[in-house]
This record gives structure tokens, C-alpha cells and sequence, in this order.
């Protein structure tokens, strides 16, 4: 010290005033630099991004022609793209309630559906097949002690992994036999994809693992950049997963090689995000939501950022991606911020939002032309219009899944429960809703409308004219289903 106050001692009044501008200088490059490490990174435009409208998203797994009963949900976000988007345009409010399953613990993930049953693990590892027709339960076993995750359907088997123990299960699903089991050495509630005799998941330690469905033999590991939930998708052998390093990753299915690693744009504290939201892959794009409170959209072959959406807060919330011809390319999701949100495929502008009252954190899922998103905090399921945002269904029992489909029905997954509505026709009949919820029709209502319908049905074969109503009755006198189908039959009654 005492030789520095020499030196400038020994300074001219100019040399001293060179100096302190130089000190000066360098201290603010410092306080830039450190504000520029600190500052949150500016949203991403790319309008030169290459975007396939004719790819995903509907163009492939159509729903089923009138002949068939229903179609299978057969893995968590419906198809191996994870699009989490079923274009079943019949499958519509107004609603009737067919049966309620109550349960005991938590079923944070929601059902797959195959061949007119439900499947689903609850959050204590208890394993779960429902009669889709009645919901009564065929059988329940309790396989592990923690799930978070949806099991995956191939071939008359289940795949799945658990939390605690940590393990990869082939349950038989009749009756819940386990076929094999396989000890991870960590956890795992990354809801298995199964594609061609493998099974696709990753875990906390941060490996995607590739298992022959047979035995569970390991085919490949690889290690990422962080703990992998999220659920990996598949096009054109490609997976796509993110992790909790903030990478979204595309690795090779036939070997594991990863192919490209792309970082988000982090929260500017110095650090990435966290990517929990399972992608879809749509467009010839990679879509997910960030803790960054981002959602992304990647080039599928490049894995450049083509664009970047910041909400007002974390987007857990898995990416429904969906092109209904009424409607443009789109992406759905939501967020912490208590809003649903629409998004432009293509540029990442924002078509609308709508406040949901209360944080999302699980997927959103399309059908027909709603999206259904649950709100943990509101605890209640709430489904928009894709065109407008306009709130055309609410029920008052919702956590982390929403809905499934099969093509006829939609089950919704509250907090221990699963509810079956199917549409129904009341032609122009008004009707008064439960409170907390909006569209679905109370069983009063429905006879209602019914002796209304019947009404104008006689009159109409009298020659006295009608009341408007393009109505019709199944039979039994229940209102018909929505032209899709007409609904399953009343088994489980009501439930309310």
C-alpha cells in the first residue's frame, strides 16, 4: 500500500487525472459486466426458424371413423410426439357426468386408456384399472411406495417406474402380474415412452435409458446434463427431453448418441432454468416450458431456438401443440402466473390468455377444440375455447392432470378422483349449471330439456312445428352424445 502512495505522490496533477479516468473506466466495464450477467436474457425472434405445418399435431392418429367404439390414449400426451392432442371435434361441452372414482392418495398423473379401461398409478404406488364403461375397479395392486408418473400401454403390458423404490415394472394389464422388475439405484417419474419392443425414461441422476421391454435389460444409457422428469418424445428417431441443467436434448433412439444439446436462456442470476415441462414435437419443432419462465420453441433438426415466450412465472406445464383447421398452428400451456395461455406455433406471439385462478403446473391437453388445463392451488379443472380463450367448462375438483380421451368420453382427473362426462345434444335448450362448474348438464336439467325435447319431437309429427331443437333421445330417453357416437350408456349413473 504504502508503495502505491508513493507512485502517486510521485505523479503530476495530469498523470494523476489519467489515471483516475482509467480506474474509473475499468470500474464501470466491472459494474456492466456485472449487470450484464445479472440482467434476464431478452425473448428470442428467429422468423427464419424452418417450420413444417404439414408435420404433427393431428396430421397422423385420427380419431376413429363412426364404426368404432373408441380409440386408445394408450401413454402420457397421447401420441409418441407427446402433442397431448386429440382431434375428436364431437367431444364437446355440454357435458353429462357418467360416474365418479373415488380414491384415496393423490393421482397426480393422469390415466392412459386402452380397450375401454383405465389405467393409472396413484401418488402412494398404488396401481390402478378402472371399467372406462361404469368406472368400477377391475383390479388395484400396490407395486411401489412414491409414483409420479403415467404408466405406458404396448402389447397387453404396462411400463412404468416409480419414485420409491426406484424401478422400471411390465405389469400384465389384466391383472397386475409383474412380469419383471428393475432395480435404477435412483428415482425415476419420467412416464416411460414404449416404442418397438424399448422402453424410453429418464431419472433424477440424470440418465435417459433405453430397456428392452422383454426382460428389462439395459440397451443403452446416457447421461445428461441434469435430473431428466419430464417425459421423453419421439419423432422420426429422434427422442426429446429436457433436464434439470436447463438442456433440451435430442438423442438417437436406435443408440443413445446424443445428436444436439441446446442451453435455455437462464433467469440472468448466472445460472439456466430447469426444464420439468414435458415437450411436444410438432411442426418440425421441439416445444417446453422452462422455470426460466419461459416456453421454448427449437428447431427439431438444428435444435436452434426459433423462438422464446417469458411468462410471468414458472411454465411447469407440459405443451399441448395442436392444428384443428378452424384453427392456426398453436401451442397451449400454463403457468404459475395463474393464466392459460395460446401461443402462434410458428412465431411464439400470443393469440390469448385467460386467468385461470390459481397456478398450473400440469400439462395442458387438447380435445376437439377445447384445451383442458387443472390449477393445484384453484383445484379445479377448466377447459377454453383454442379460437378465443373463452371459458366454456369448469368443474370444481382438478390438481395436476386434466383430461384423456378416448373419442367418446372424457376423463378427468382431479385430486383422488376420476370423472367420466360424456357430450350430450340439448339442441337450443338453455340450462342452469352446479355451482362451480360450466358445462355440464345437472341430471335435473337433463330431464328437463328431455321432456322438452320429447315435447317438441310431438309436436313435430303433429304438423304443429317444433322448438328449434336439432335434439334426438338415446335410448332409455337420455339426451343423445353430441353427435359423436352417442355417448356410452349411463352404467355408473350420475354421481351427482
Amino acid at each position: 500500500m504504502k508503495r502505491i502512495v508513493d507512485i502517486w505522490r510521485a505523479m503530476t496533477g495530469s498523470e494523476r487525472v489519467v489515471v483516475t479516468a482509467a480506474l474509473f473506466a475499468a470500474m464501470a466495464s466491472v459494474a456492466f459486466g456485472v449487470v450484464g450477467l445479472l440482467k434476464r436474457p431478452g425473448d428470442i425472434s428467429n422468423p427464419d426458424a424452418a417450420f413444417n405445418v404439414h408435420k404433427g399435431a393431428g396430421k397422423s392418429n385420427k380419431p376413429p371413423t363412426p364404426k368404432d367404439r373408441t380409440i386408445d390414449w394408450p401413454r402420457f400426451g397421447y401420441d409418441v410426439g407427446r402433442s397431448k392432442f386429440l382431434d375428436a371435434q364431437s367431444v364437446k361441452p355440454p357435458f353429462r357426468k357418467v360416474w365418479k372414482y373415488q380414491g384415496d392418495e393423490l393421482i397426480e398423473f393422469p390415466p392412459i386408456v386402452v380397450d375401454d379401461r383405465l389405467y393409472f398409478i396413484d401418488n402412494a404406488g398404488v396401481y390402478v384399472c378402472l371399467d372406462a364403461t361404469n368406472g368400477k375397479v377391475i383390479w388395484k395392486k400396490r407395486l411401489s411406495t412414491l409414483n409420479a408418473s403415467s404408466p405406458a400401454y404396448d402389447k397387453g403390458v404396462l411400463y412404468s417406474v416409480s419414485l420409491e423404490p426406484g424401478q422400471a415394472l411390465a405389469v400384465r394389464a389384466r391383472d397386475g402380474k409383474v412380469l419383471w422388475r428393475k432395480d435404477l439405484g435412483t428415482r425415476a417419474e419420467s412416464s416411460p415412452l414404449v416404442v418397438r419392443g424399448r422402453m424410453y425414461f429418464g431419472d433424477e441422476s440424470g440418465v435417459l435409458h433405453a430397456l428392452d421391454t422383454k426382460d428389462g435389460s439395459t440397451i443403452w444409457d446416457t447421461q445428461l446434463g441434469g435430473s431428466v422428469k419430464a417425459a421423453p418424445a419421439l419423432d422420426e428417431g429422434t427422442l426429446f427431453v429436457g433436464d434439470y441443467g436447463g438442456n433440451m436434448n435430442a438423442v438417437r433412439a436406435s443408440d443413445g448418441n446424443v445428436q444436439w444439446q441446446t442451453q435455455d436462456q437462464g433467469s440472468g442470476l448466472g445460472g439456466s432454468g430447469r426444464i420439468y415441462s414435458t415437450a411436444a414435437v410438432a411442426f418440425g419443432r421441439v416445444y417446453a416450458g422452462d422455470v426460466d419462465n419461459r416456453v421454448y420453441s427449437f428447431e427439431q433438426d438444428s435444435g436452434q431456438i426459433a423462438w422464446s415466450f417469458s411468462a410471468g412465472a414458472y411454465v411447469y406445464s407440459g405443451i399441448a401443440a395442436a392444428d384443428t383447421g378452424s384453427t392456426k398452428p398453436a401451442v397451449y400451456f400454463g403457468s404459475h402466473d395463474r393464466n392459460a395461455y395460446a401461443l402462434d406455433a410458428k412465431t411464439g406471439k400470443e393469440i390469448w390468455r385467460a386467468h385461470a385462478g390459481g397456478q398450473i403446473s400440469g400439462p395442458a391437453t387438447v380435445v376437439g377444440d377445447v384445451v383442458y388445463l387443472s390449477t393445484f392451488s384453484g383445484n379445479a379443472t377448466l377447459g377454453f375455447d383454442l379460437g378465443t380463450g373463452r371459458r366454456v367448462f369448469a368443474y370444481n375438483d382438478g390438481e395436476y392432470g386434466p383430461v384423456v380421451s378416448d373419442g367418446q368420453t372424457i376423463y378427468l382427473t382431479g385430486g383422488v378422483t376420476v370423472t367420466a362426462f360424456d357430450p350430450i345434444d340439448i339442441g337450443n335448450y338453455k340450462y342452469k349449471a352446479k355451482k362451480g362448474q360450466k358445462g355440464i348438464v345437472p341430471p335435473a336439467e337433463r330431464r328437463r330439456i328431455e321432456e322438452k325435447m320429447k315435447e317438441g319431437d310431438k309436436g313435430n309429427d303433429d304438423g304443429k312445428g317444433g322448438n328449434g331443437s336439432s335434439g334426438g333421445t338415446e335410448e332409455g330417453g337420455k339426451p343423445g352424445g353430441g353427435g359423436g357416437g352417442g355417448g356410452k350408456p349411463d352404467a355408473g349413473g350420475d354421481g351427482g
